[in-house]
């Protein structure tokens, strides 16, 4: 299948988690970060890959609510697993920098700032634990906006 296409079919599941309600929104999103912490390596890589790739795509206020569920279910999460989601995002950014070229920094901000105070900590202590253990961390904190850095407590 071509990238592209794998892309589309990444961004119509993610259109379809969008539109689903919350109460079945939530615990398919739960199921589907069950799956990915049982995949390798490579297929975590991949799996970020095409939702980075398929976030642009989406209607900005459908992505709000999918990426607000999404940063829920993170906080909820063990410290460990956190830190394994940000550090497979992380290292896929630092693989390819343009994968972030096109999300709305502004609206994701202003999404995570509605989670409540004790999911806000939980979601930037585990950012911060796994951003300063990279070595080049200043290259994926000179991708990301100002606004944005300073609601997770970075700048």
């Amino acid at each position: 299948m071509r990238r592209d296409a794998v892309s589309n079919a990444a961004g119509n599941i993610i259109q379809i988690l969008a539109n689903l309600p919350d109460f079945l929104r939530k615990p398919m999103l739960q199921s589907r970060l069950k799956e990915f912490y049982m995949m390798s390596d490579d297929d975590k890589r991949e799996t970020i890959a095409l939702a980075l790739s398929a976030a642009p795509t989406i209607d900005p206020s459908k992505l709000s609510v999918l990426f607000r569920t999404w940063l829920e279910i993170l906080s909820e999460l063990d410290a460990e697993k956190r830190a394994t989601m940000f550090q497979t995002y992380c290292l896929q950014i630092l693989s390819s920098p343009l994968s972030i070229e096109k999300l709305d920094f502004k609206s994701l901000t202003a999404t995570f700032m509605t989670l409540d105070q004790k999911q806000r900590e939980r979601i930037a202590d585990s950012l911060h634990e796994v951003l300063f253990s990279l070595p080049n961390r200043n290259e994926i904190l000179e991708m990301v906006p100002e606004d944005s850095l300073k609601a997770v407590g970075l700048k």
